[in-house]
């Protein structure tokens, strides 16, 4: 119950996530510079950015979770981990638009038409109002009937 309190105060104001975003996260060591880049089956974002060098990267979310015998669903925290690589290429991109899927399956192959937030290249940020998560068993989901009800599927 305290978890389900302590993300309604995240989710209740889009900037608290922002910010929590922008916050310095530890860093490790790679052992090898080049490796393979996974792209995972799953997953409930997708975020477009356009560099200014003129190409385009697409990252997934990863919203699953080993916990010992049980795999959790956290797409909150798949969530937080893209707004920090935006973060990351701070001062590279023109745009960056961070994008939902509302299939359930949630397949990487799948429709992501929903967008979550907009940067630009001067710094601004436009969020979606209708975007707020549920705690079920354990695992954090996006609200999608709260997407899909009050929420446009563009910002403008």
């Amino acid at each position: 119950m305290a978890e389900l309190m302590k993300l309604q105060e995240f989710t209740s104001d889009f900037s608290a996530v922002i910010s929590k975003a922008s916050e310095q996260v530890r860093s490790y060591q790679t052992k090898q510079a080049t490796a393979a880049v996974y792209k995972p089956e799953q997953a409930r974002y997708k975020l477009v950015v356009w560099f200014k060098d003129g190409n385009k990267r697409y990252f997934y979310s990863y919203d699953n979770k080993h916990f010992k015998d049980r795999v959790l669903v956290d797409e909150y925290e798949g969530l937080l981990k893209l707004l920090r690589l935006v973060h990351n290429y701070k001062d590279l991109y023109k745009n960056a638009i961070l994008y939902a899927t509302m299939e359930e399956k949630k397949a990487t192959a799948g429709n992501y038409n929903f967008e979550v937030i907009k940067y630009d290249i001067y710094g601004n940020k436009k969020t979606n109002k209708a975007v707020n998560f549920l705690t079920k068993d354990k695992s954090v989901f996006l609200d999608l009937e709260r997407c899909k009800n009050n929420g446009n599927a563009r910002i403008l």
